[in-house]
């Protein structure tokens, strides 16, 4: 058996590649399948407040099958939320963008085309805007990032276009489709007051999410939680962003 000696230097070499490389590794698998971390400074993800008052936030949509289905359940236990819609998904169902602001509901822009990278950040902000304005005669005013990633410059530059970057601070994790009863337990376990919950009317089947939808709300319910639009949350809000 051959023995091999490795000096502490080598040693110590060896293992800061593996923990660079791991690393990386970590981050590159991490930001593939996490919506990203949510509270960055600079961002609305919450209300600092002591009313118990949460915020329903919908991303990826609408949709022709089950954004109806989300709106049908708010509908039926009357609440509003906020929507954060793709421009694309607004021009292809106008009807749908139309429902949203009768029955209450807020629209946020969530970019034209969902383009991680937000390489044409400003157009695509812009270009959002102007569907939603031809269609329903109101602007964005929140701005929702695809998967939520945002740097310094791109905050700033959202910011010189007049929107707010609003993101989390309860993930639903429903992205995953890990179950109807984590989906629930997702955002019931993490609930506090001012909190911003992330949930998908877009996208993929979201079948799970419109299932737990209505558990979810006769939950925060029974916790004594009242739901509200982001607009309505951030009046409630002791500091400002």
């Amino acid at each position: 058996m051959r023995i091999v000696v490795i000096s502490r230097r080598r040693l110590f070499l060896v293992l800061m590649f593996l923990l660079t490389v791991g690393g990386s590794l970590t981050i590159t698998l991490s930001s593939l399948t996490t919506p990203s971390l949510v509270r960055a400074p600079g961002t609305y993800y919450m209300a600092n407040t002591q009313e118990k008052v949460i915020a329903l936030t919908f991303d990826d949509g609408p949709d022709p099958i089950d954004t109806p289905a989300v709106l049908n359940i708010l509908k039926e236990k009357n609440v509003r939320a906020t929507f954060f819609v793709l421009g694309k998904a607004a021009h292809d169902n106008p009807d749908l963008l139309k429902r949203l602001v009768i029955e209450g509901h807020e629209i946020g822009n969530h970019s034209f085309n969902h383009d991680y990278q937000q390489r044409r950040l400003v157009e695509e902000i812009i270009k959002t805007d102007q569907e939603v304005f031809a269609t329903t005669g109101a602007h964005t005013y929140f701005y929702r990032p695809p998967g939520g990633f945002v740097s310094k410059i791109q905050l700033e530059t959202v910011k010189n276009n007049g929107h707010i970057v609003a993101l989390w601070s309860v993930d639903s994790k429903d992205w995953r489709n890990p179950g109807v009863k984590q989906i629930v337990d997702n955002v019931i376990k993490n609930a506090f007051p001012g909190a911003i919950i992330l949930m998908h009317d877009g996208g993929y089947q979201r079948i799970q999410t419109v299932k737990a939808l209505g558990p979810i709300i006769d939950a925060l319910r029974d916790h004594g939680y009242r739901l509200a639009t982001l607009s309505e949350l951030k009046m409630l809000d002791s500091e400002i962003k």
